[in-house]
Order: C-alpha cells, then sequence, then structure tokens
C-alpha cells in the first residue's frame, strides 16, 4: 500500500489528470442520462422555432424573402420557455461563423459562457449548450450580407444528441478540464512539502 501512495505521489500531475478524466466521464454519462429522463417526462421536448418569431438584430429580409445579415452584430434571442440544450439550423452559412451565449435568465452574454457551432450534416449548423441554460443568444455571422436561409427558415431546438457529444466539453468545461488538474496537483505537492517539514 506504502509503495502504491509513493507511485501517486511522485506522478501528480498524472494522478490529477487521470482522476480528472474519469470524473468528467462519469459527469458525461450523468448529463446523458437526466436529458433522457427529461425527453421522457416531458421537462424537454423537441421543438421547431421559425426565423420570424425569434428577437433579432442586425438580421433582416431581402427583396427575394431570404434572411440575412445587415450589420456588424447580428444576434439571434431565443427564450422558449424550456431549457436549451441544442439548437439546428438548417443554412448554407458556414459553421464557423456561428456562435452562441447562454445563461440563467437576465444573465448578459459573456465570453466565458460561450460555445462553437460545427456541421452537423449538409446544410445543418449545430450548436450544443450545457445544462441549465434558459436564455440563448445566437451569433450567426460577423458581417453583412451573409444568407442565412429562405422565408421560412426555422430553427430545431432541443433535438436529441448523439451520446459522443455529452463526452465533449462545453465553453468553460474544457478551461477547467484543462486547468483544474494541473493546479490541484500544485496544490498537492505543496501540501505534501510541508506536511514533511512539520514532520522533521
Amino acid at each position: 500500500m506504502k509503495q502504491k501512495l509513493s507511485r501517486l505521489n511522485r506522478h501528480k500531475m498524472i494522478t490529477m489528470y487521470a482522476l480528472a478524466l474519469v470524473l468528467w466521464a462519469l459527469y458525461a454519462l450523468g448529463c446523458a442520462g437526466w436529458d433522457a429522463l427529461g425527453f421522457a417526462t416531458g421537462r424537454l421536448h423537441t421543438e421547431t422555432l421559425a426565423l420570424s418569431d425569434l428577437s433579432m438584430q442586425d438580421v433582416v429580409q431581402d427583396g427575394d424573402g431570404r434572411w440575412v445579415t445587415a450589420g456588424g452584430d447580428p444576434q439571434l434571442q431565443l427564450d422558449p420557455g424550456q431549457e436549451v440544450r441544442s439548437v439546428t439550423f438548417a443554412t448554407d452559412a458556414p459553421a464557423s461563423g456561428f456562435e452562441g451565449y447562454y445563461g440563467k435568465a437576465g444573465q448578459d452574454a459573456s465570453l466565458r459562457r460561450r460555445v462553437w457551432a460545427y456541421g452537423s450534416g449538409e446544410g445543418q449548423v449545430t450548436l450544443v449548450f450545457p445544462q441549465g441554460c434558459a436564455d440563448v443568444r445566437i451569433d450567426p455571422a460577423g458581417g453583412e450580407g451573409v444568407v442565412l436561409g429562405d422565408a421560412d427558415a426555422a430553427l430545431t431546438l432541443n433535438a436529441p444528441l448523439p451520446l459522443w457529444r455529452y463526452f465533449l466539453p462545453l465553453g468553460e468545461q474544457g478551461l477547467a478540464l484543462a486547468v483544474l488538474p494541473g493546479v490541484l496537483a500544485a496544490l498537492w505537492d505543496l501540501l505534501a512539502y510541508w506536511a514533511g517539514r512539520l514532520r522533521r
């Protein structure tokens, strides 16, 4: 037993990152189970929202009825009355131009609470949000003249996610996974040092 503890003590950084990965895997599985329960009980449901029903900034319809960005800071505001876990947008605009901001009701957008979109299929862009998001803002593009969709363009809210998506960290989660194990390993090392000094 002492040899095992000694080995762990020598490899604090590896130990802490391995522990973080195990805890993250358990957390991801728990989130998947919680969402499955939410769909089963009606707490979550898949919903289609027409672009015309959303609060928008710098997004207008052109002469052909298409939705296009018309300013330097286009935004789509979502407040659907249920938790937002994912948003899928049928659009030919590149996924790299989309980012989402999330928070609790009334919170302002923050770079700390931001997720990026990915292409989820031919002509589809998906954003995935952490649990507990009641207020979501989507910034669809960074410039003018980007065509988002036709007059009947819509968003699909809370389409069920594939299991592998739960294992990808979102927003601050990635930063926490990258930094916290190293910080804890350093604290462990510091505590071990002072414990050794006090025993002398």
